[in-house]
């Protein structure tokens, strides 16, 4: 009876080490954390100014910096919007080129 006892708890802790264990591998790494000025000074401002403008609230648009050169990506509902972002990137003072991927639904 002891023997079933140790081997129940033994086994317990061989499920407990797994789950320690698959909690510390390394996660899959999202591709756009790589970009290497993705959260810089420049991209939240720029991001911040469109979450600020009423008529992109609510739009799903990321902005990626490449020197002077302003990446945004992400969706919105009307073109007026998308040359919206796009101008409101190019406000920026750091920015003089904007590359606009946007997507419109």
């Amino acid at each position: 009876m002891c023997l079933r006892y140790r081997f129940g708890a033994l086994l317990m802790l061989g499920f407990m080490a797994v789950g320690l264990l698959g909690g510390c591998a390394d996660k899959p790494v999202n591709e756009s954390a790589r970009l290497e000025h993705q959260d810089s000074v420049e991209a939240v401002q720029i991001k911040a100014w469109l979450l600020e403008a009423p008529d992109l609230a609510g739009s799903a648009i990321d902005v990626d910096l490449d020197g002077d050169r302003a990446i945004l990506s992400g969706f919105v509902e009307t073109s007026e919007q998308r040359e919206r972002a796009e101008a409101i990137a190019q406000e920026h003072e750091q920015i003089n080129t904007v590359e606009n991927n946007i997507t419109v639904k």
